[in-house]
């Protein structure tokens, strides 16, 4: 999955050492000057959003991917078994946070550019949906090694 794309490397480089100050700053950056993002990761799937690797990091330590959401694609209810930072690169992406009830206490639309509320601390539950016309593409850092992608990031609750 190297190399990294050179627009990422300052991110890469601080989420490897989890400066999580620098991976908000370099985070930002990215997305509001999206060089990084390739005709290939606007595509998406029309059964579910579409997760696509941008970079792994050799020591298992993190990934970085690019997440596309066709019109009405939602995740499930969740939290986080690892660190996630994510924000918006194209499009209007809308964050529901719920409280340890599963009660809604925020809801918020990014837009391109724009950060979405970290969990480093593996204590926040979301759900991450596109309400609008238009794909959306986000960029997402999760804490976890590769072969653990698809099983290891999420932790599902009831919807």
């Amino acid at each position: 999955m190297n190399p990294i794309h050179p627009a990422l490397t300052r991110l890469a480089r601080a989420a490897a050492h989890q400066d999580f100050a620098e991976v908000e700053e370099t985070l930002h950056v990215a997305l509001r000057v999206p060089a990084w993002l390739r005709p290939e990761h606007r595509v998406g799937d029309p059964k579910s959003y579409m997760r696509h690797i941008l970079y792994v990091d050799p020591e298992d330590r993190f990934v970085i991917t690019a997440i596309t959401w066709l019109p009405g694609q939602a995740s499930r209810m969740h939290g986080h078994h690892v660190w996630c930072m994510f924000g918006v690169a194209e499009g209007d992406l809308t964050e529901e946070q719920f409280g340890p009830g599963l009660e809604l206490t925020r809801k918020v639309v990014y837009r391109a550019g724009q950060l979405a509320a970290h969990d480093l601390d593996q204590q926040g539950i979301h759900r991450v949906s596109n309400r609008g016309i238009s794909r959306v593409v986000s960029l997402h850092l999760y804490g976890v090694a590769a072969d653990k992608l698809t099983t290891g990031i999420n932790r599902p609750y009831p919807a």
